[in-house]
């Protein structure tokens, strides 16, 4: 049974800890190599995962769930929406994105994103941008790593309570939070169509006018090519 914080992966972490309210974010993880999905394709995965956030006096984490949807709609872009969600000891978390991804390179892509979160310290609005690198190459396992940058605008209110609290009481919105990560992963072929991806990621998140605080992750999953004869 969930019972910690942050949204899966990716989360990140980051939702951080009992201690410490900030702007919830989206889902931060990146999941998956290089390659965009290809035009008139379409991708799917889960996962699920832990996460820490290690701020001075409160060392907590969470475990939770990740899902994505991707289609590619045109030689170099795709477009998608990932969701996560959690639940900790003290409340609940859950947020989604929209996300486009573009091919710079054979090796390299980048992501740019704008999604909305809610938890029951608040919720937000928020936006990240990162750039992958990684292999290719055709062989059982290929390798990548991320470097991302997000920002959480945050909101008096939420939708998702704690025991006892009433809907949408919260009248102090959660200190707007930055957060930089980066973020390492292997995928394996198991069919043309399916492969298994681990990834782990440590970041430092920056809520404003509070102390700050880093975070890593561990996650493990799949992801489906839906109607593609072929690996991507």
């Amino acid at each position: 049974m969930l019972n910690n914080r942050l949204s899966l992966i990716l989360l990140t972490l980051l939702l951080v800890t009992g201690c410490v309210t900030i702007a919830p974010p989206s889902p931060l993880l990146t999941y998956g190599g290089p390659k965009i999905t290809p035009e008139g394709e379409s991708e799917a995965g889960v996962a699920v995962g832990t996460g820490v956030a290690l701020f001075d006096g409160a060392h907590s984490g969470a475990n939770g769930w990740f899902a994505r949807y991707k289609y590619g709609i045109g030689k170099k872009w795709d477009l998608g929406v990932d969701f996560s969600g959690a639940s900790r000891n003290d409340g609940q978390y859950l947020g989604g994105k929209i996300a486009s991804r573009y091919q710079l390179s054979h090796e390299t892509r980048l992501e740019l994103a704008v999604g909305a979160a809610d938890d029951s310290s608040g919720k937000s609005l928020n936006t990240d941008v990162a750039i992958t690198i990684g292999t290719t190459k055709d062989r059982t396992w290929n390798y990548y790593t991320s470097l991302r940058f997000a920002y959480a605008n945050g909101y008096a209110g939420n939708v998702l309570t704690l025991p006892g609290q009433t809907q949408g009481t919260d009248s102090i919105p959660p200190p707007n939070t930055s957060f930089l990560m980066l973020n390492v992963g292997t995928q394996g072929e198991i069919t043309h169509n399916q492969r298994i991806i681990f990834e782990g990621g440590y970041g430092y998140i920056f809520p404003q006018g509070v102390d700050e605080g880093p975070g890593f992750y561990l996650t493990a999953g799949l992801l489906f090519n839906l109607n593609s004869g072929k690996d991507n």
